[in-house]
């Protein structure tokens, strides 16, 4: 007697259409729920403007270095720049100044002299460094 042996072919697949769903899914929520929110902060210019004469009257040079301080090439203390260029402000209303900070210069001493600027009252201020 012979036994038929049955073979049975199995026919089943994974069904990954649900799968597939939930990542489009996920994919149109992490979409939707990204914020771009643009970060604002201090523009520095990273060009140095070696064609900017010192002497100019309604122009203050402040040089940032590692330890020594100077505007228009006269050495004064981080303490000394807000009486300094308060002095140069007196002489002229339309004071302008530039900030040219060495790269190896702290923060905290940059931010310092920005607000020590900004205390004297000078028109317009812009920040490089060399």
């Amino acid at each position: 007697m012979r036994k038929m042996l049955r073979t049975t072919e199995s026919n089943e697949e994974i069904n990954i259409t649900p799968m597939m769903d939930i990542v489009f899914i996920m994919l149109i929520f992490f979409i939707v729920t990204t914020s771009f929110v643009k970060e604002t902060g201090i523009g520095i210019s990273r060009t140095m403007q070696s064609n900017v004469p010192a002497d100019v009257a309604d122009m203050a040079l402040i040089k940032l270095a590692q330890d020594q301080f100077t505007i228009n090439n006269q050495a004064v203390s981080l303490d000394g720049i807000e009486a300094r260029l308060s002095q140069m402000r007196a002489e002229n209303e339309n004071l302008t100044a530039q900030l040219m900070a060495e790269k190896s210069i702290k923060v905290d001493q940059l931010v310092k002299a920005v607000e020590q600027v900004k205390s004297a009252k000078v028109n317009s201020l812009s920040v490089s460094t060399f």
